[in-house]
């Protein structure tokens, strides 16, 4: 049962036939699923047996040598606070300021922000309201939790940029309830109406992240093959890295961030610790 099992491993991760060829975590999945099914009808699935551990960790092998895979670059604490610093009172940057500071310290993946509502649900796929104790998020849908609303709150006491930037797009955009939040804006100022998409976070986070390394003194060429590492998930990887960083307990920030695995969360925390807690530390010269 093993061999076969093993063999049928590797043909996922070759792509055999028609298939395209899986991922490590996808094929660590579809593993996972077989030996439930097994263990349900009696019959057994050992997972660490030596055909599938053999096979496992070759396949992880391969792929981590042709992987071009890279992650997101973390969007930290203090890139955040030097974006803000220069933000005006202009449409673009009132709504930039509340998009960046709500995905950020919601550790909101870009759907999740790009699909919230104003104070009540609409058309979208969650919303937020925000008063003197904070912001409050609904997601009634997310990636983590398909059947279940799942809340997140960002205290005022903690977080107070992100309360001031909501309240100020909302007046600016003079948001009504159950309508989009974040909504594209001409070149003229104009605000729209319609909801921004999910790949506009991105296109956002990448001209502010130019912008801020202009100003630290990058050229414009090389300021712009800096932003090539950020995407919209940089927000997201900019709270969790920087909440190891600050030493916050791994179980508070996989609660903020809904992570199911902590194996996922513990990649930021080694990114964390790659620069925080080097073994030079108090040695080097």
């Amino acid at each position: 049962m093993a061999s076969t099992v093993a063999v049928w491993l590797t043909a996922l991760a070759r792509g055999d036939g028609r298939a395209k060829p899986l991922s490590v975590a996808s094929i660590s999945q579809a593993l996972s699923a077989l030996v439930f099914f097994h263990r349900d009808g009696d019959h057994p699935l050992d997972r660490k047996s030596r055909a599938i551990a053999r096979t496992m960790a070759g396949i992880s092998r391969e792929k981590a040598k042709t992987s071009t895979t890279r992650k997101a670059r973390a969007l930290l604490a203090t890139d955040l606070r030097d974006i803000l610093e220069k933000l005006t009172t202009k449409p673009n940057d009132v709504r930039d300021a509340a998009l960046l500071t709500l995905g950020w310290s919601g550790a909101l993946r870009r759907s999740e922000l790009v699909g919230l509502d104003w104070l009540r649900p609409g058309t979208g796929t969650g919303f937020v309201t925000v008063d003197e104790r904070g912001v409050s998020i609904r997601l009634m849908t997310s990636k983590s939790s398909q059947d279940a609303a799942v809340d997140v709150t960002i205290p005022a006491a903690d977080m107070p940029a992100a309360c001031r930037a909501l309240e100020a797009w909302a007046a600016a955009a003079s948001l009504e309830p159950g309508s989009p939040v974040f909504r594209p804006i001409d070149q003229h100022g104009h605000i729209g109406a319609e909801r921004l998409d999910s790949r506009s976070v991105s296109r956002i986070v990448k001209s502010r992240m130019r912008k801020l390394e202009h100003r630290r003194g990058k050229t414009r060429k090389d300021a712009k093959a800096a932003v090539g590492e950020y995407s919209g998930h940089s927000l997201r990887a900019g709270f969790a890295t920087s909440a190891a960083s600050a030493n916050v307990p791994v179980h508070r920030i996989q609660g903020h961030t809904r992570h199911k695995s902590v194996d996922v969360l513990n990649g930021y925390i080694r990114e964390s610790d790659r620069w925080q807690k080097s073994a030079l530390k108090g040695l080097g010269f």
